[in-house]
């Protein structure tokens, strides 16, 4: 169905707000919304399901209004952590390669590169993998199986973490990263998929429902108990960059809703911004010098870039797996140094042009990044299988964790910053 646009009433102001009294209460403006993107407050219109509530601006979604009720992404919840569940305890992976057998559960991939030295890879891993996934799925499970029955306050406060925790669930990745992995592995050894890949992919499924049938403007209401303050919103209207509402308050105080700390904008978003983009760009260049593992075969090892991992699938054939690892572990990572600093540059300068195409473009770095770790899950699949000695075997190398930490600081790089400070610079361009 078409989107429903909203009709711009009024642009928010960066002017301070005149100062209320001592004992002045954020006040919340139930029907109003900042856009995250740029920054235009808009009205938002009565609930029409299966319609998509857009700014008129930048054309991003600010209330995607679901038609399915709280109980059908609480039941595919339901479904994808017991499918989680399973995935864990159950094996993984099982492999034969001259006469010697090996078995992979979830788990076997970090503790391997612990036991390599690559502690921080294998910690980012097992947070990616199996922490946020699972804190993901409870947080949606016990926030709306207890909307009547929980204190608000305390709901208010777990869901707040819910959208921050979802682009480091990384399942889908993960299993991308296997699909690279897995077509090493045919040309060593014979290979058996266990049950727990097959319960991962029914994890992603159903959590990929759960997720898109998920109105996060519905749940927010219902967790609301705040009584509704002025019905226009006054010059320096705050919005919480955790729960989207917009109220009448004063920087640094606390949301009414979910308690976080109310700014106009994201503090120190330049600086952050520069330094986790330099700080990539500075390891992005050994991530892709020193070698990414190193990889025993009958007692010769050879080591393997990320670049010549590429070379590899292209030469067997697999050019659409070649071309998406080169896309996702070379091309990705340049393009958002490369867009960042673009970004960042245009901002602190105070350029007002190609608004709207910069903020797309942050929007889709915003979106991507994640599928960089393809490389770095097939690292922590390989260790985890071939465990031969010199018969067959799989080491991670530098260049692992220093393209971990690049995908690391990039995606920090994109989230920390706040796109919102490009308009304002138009905005001052246009005061007289």
């Amino acid at each position: 169905m078409p989107p429903a646009r909203i009709k711009p009433i009024m642009q928010s102001a960066m002017a301070s707000p005149p100062v209320p009294p001592e004992s002045f209460t954020p006040q919340p403006l139930s029907a109003w919304r900042e856009c995250a993107h740029c920054g235009l407050v808009s009205h938002l219109p009565t609930r029409r399901p299966g319609f998509v509530a857009d700014c008129p601006r930048c054309a991003q979604a600010l209330w995607p209004m679901q038609r399915r009720h709280h109980s059908f992404p609480l039941a595919c919840a339901v479904a994808a952590l017991l499918f989680y569940l399973f995935a864990v305890l159950a094996p993984f992976l099982e492999i034969e390669a001259y006469g010697r057998f090996s078995l992979a559960r979830l788990t076997t991939g970090p503790a391997e590169l612990i036991a390599q030295g690559f502690g921080a890879v294998a910690a980012l891993v097992f947070a990616v993998t199996l922490i946020f996934p699972a804190a993901k799925l409870g947080i949606l499970i016990i926030t709306l199986s207890g909307l009547e029955l929980l204190p608000k306050p305390w709901l208010r406060a777990l869901f707040r973490w819910y959208e921050p925790l979802s682009p480091w669930a990384m399942l889908d990745v993960y299993l991308l990263g296997f699909l690279v992995a897995y077509t090493r592995l045919t040309a060593t050894a014979l290979v058996h998929l266990d049950t727990a890949l097959y319960a991962l992919i029914g994890c992603m499924l159903a959590g990929a429902a759960a997720d898109g049938s998920l109105d996060h403007e519905a749940i927010w209401s219902s967790l609301d108990s705040s009584t509704p303050g002025p019905t226009a919103p006054e010059a320096g209207a705050i919005s919480c960059h955790r729960c989207h509402g917009l109220f009448t308050a004063l920087p640094g105080d606390r949301c009414p809703r979910c308690t976080t700390i109310l700014h106009p904008r994201r503090a120190h978003a330049l600086s952050r911004g520069w330094s986790l983009t330099l700080a990539a760009a500075f390891l992005y260049i050994p991530a892709n010098i020193y070698p990414f593992m190193a990889v025993t075969k009958l007692a010769r090892t050879q080591d393997f870039t990320i670049m010549h991992g590429i070379i590899e699938l292209a030469e067997v054939g697999l050019w659409p797996l070649a071309l998406l690892v080169f896309f996702a572990s070379i091309t990705i990572p340049l393009m958002k140094l490369l867009t960042m600093g673009y970004i960042l540059t245009a901002t602190q300068q105070g350029h007002t042009e190609a608004l709207l195409l910069r903020t797309r473009a942050w929007r889709i770095l915003d979106l991507i990044g994640r599928w960089s770790m393809i490389d770095v899950f097939m690292v922590s699949i390989l260790v985890a299988l071939l465990r031969f000695g010199q018969f067959a075997s799989v080491r991670a190398e530098l260049g692992a964790l220093c393209f971990a930490a690049v995908v690391v600081l990039t995606m920090f790089a994109v989230s920390e910053f706040d796109p919102r400070l490009m308009w304002d610079a138009a905005r001052k361009d246009d005061t007289p």
